[in-house]
């Protein structure tokens, strides 16, 4: 049932950057939840695609949608841009070329209703091939975050995940406009490190994520500086022992991530064994405490992949 009230619970933000091919799919995504009590907002982020007449299309004569146009400036600006306009009490991102399940937005109300003190909250994620068609592993459910976590590895996986409450996301500036990657995580660790709130975990499969080979999270270089970016920034609003016992286990345990991130995307083991070193130089302790069995089963990606085919390794990093 659709809300036509002028204050709605969430606000739904989906940044657009010539996105022609998804951005309907994700659109419908948001119009068919089974809570209505929200609005959406789509910022086109400069698309020199079909994508605003696509996402128009998509909305129809749909009250709760409206297409916004911007200046090309990155999915942060543009996030920030439509948490601007938002009404909405809760924040709900969504990437353009991301699908949510039908019970994403009652899920997370019902979770916001258990408590006050909670800023942000979020589901676990699905993982599907580049056309939305096959479905792989899901991300690991965690029932709370502490700074750590989000230095080390981003447990939301995808900033399609996160509903923050809007006074919460105003208080701490939004997303940092300057960064192309780890924008989200950076948000999460600040609202962490400069809140009393909680992040906490919603144990359901509420996002569908889409993977390409050649996006985002193949290029491990583009990776490795980003996360570099994001460790310089926490620095800056951590409290120096909050950030000294976090800085050696959250490299050793993103060191694994690449590691393991560089067997999935079949990039060469001597490529994997690099970045498997410098976890274990970075903290033993933390990789044989935190998941020791991904640890295991990464090293033994690792050194099979320095002998065997791509294909024969999958089974060992699935998890």
């Amino acid at each position: 049932m659709a809300h036509a009230h002028l204050r709605p619970l969430f606000s739904v933000i989906i940044p657009c950057y010539n996105s022609e091919a998804t951005i309907a799919s994700a659109i419908q995504s948001v119009l068919s939840q089974d809570d209505g009590d929200f609005e959406l907002i789509v910022v086109d982020d400069g698309s020199r695609d079909r994508s605003v007449l696509a996402a128009v299309t998509a909305i129809g004569g749909d009250a709760r949608g409206r297409v916004m146009l911007c200046h090309n400036a990155g999915p942060a600006a543009a996030r920030n841009h439509g948490a601007s306009l938002a009404r909405g009490r809760l924040l709900a991102f969504l990437d353009s070329d991301d699908r949510w399940a039908s019970g994403l937005l009652s899920a997370h109300r019902e979770k916001f209703s258990l408590s006050g003190d909670i800023a942000i909250s979020f589901g676990r994620t699905v993982f599907f091939d580049s056309k939305m068609e096959t479905q792989g592993r899901c991300s690991a459910h965690h029932a709370s975050l502490e700074i750590v976590d989000m230095l080390a590895e981003n447990p939301l996986c995808t900033s399609s995940n996160i509903v923050v409450r809007r006074d919460v996301f105003e208080m701490v500036g939004g997303f940092d406009d300057a960064m192309r990657y780890a924008e989200d995580q950076e948000f999460v660790v600040r609202v962490l490190a400069t809140t009393s709130s909680r992040v906490v975990g919603i144990d359901a499969p509420l996002v569908h994520y889409r993977t390409s080979a050649g996006g985002l999270s193949a290029d491990l270089s583009r990776m490795e500086r980003g996360w570099d970016a994001l460790m310089t920034r926490a620095r800056q609003y951590c409290s120096p022992d909050v950030f000294a016992a976090a800085e050696a286990p959250a490299k050793a345990l993103h060191a694994r991530y690449l590691a393991r991130r560089a067997l999935r995307t079949g990039q060469p083991g001597i490529r994997a064994l690099r970045y498997l070193w410098t976890a274990l130089r970075a903290d033993t302790r933390a990789l044989l405490g935190r998941e020791t069995r991904r640890t295991l089963m990464t090293a033994a990606g690792v050194a099979a992949s320095l002998l065997l085919p791509h294909r024969l390794i999958a089974p060992l990093i699935a998890a």
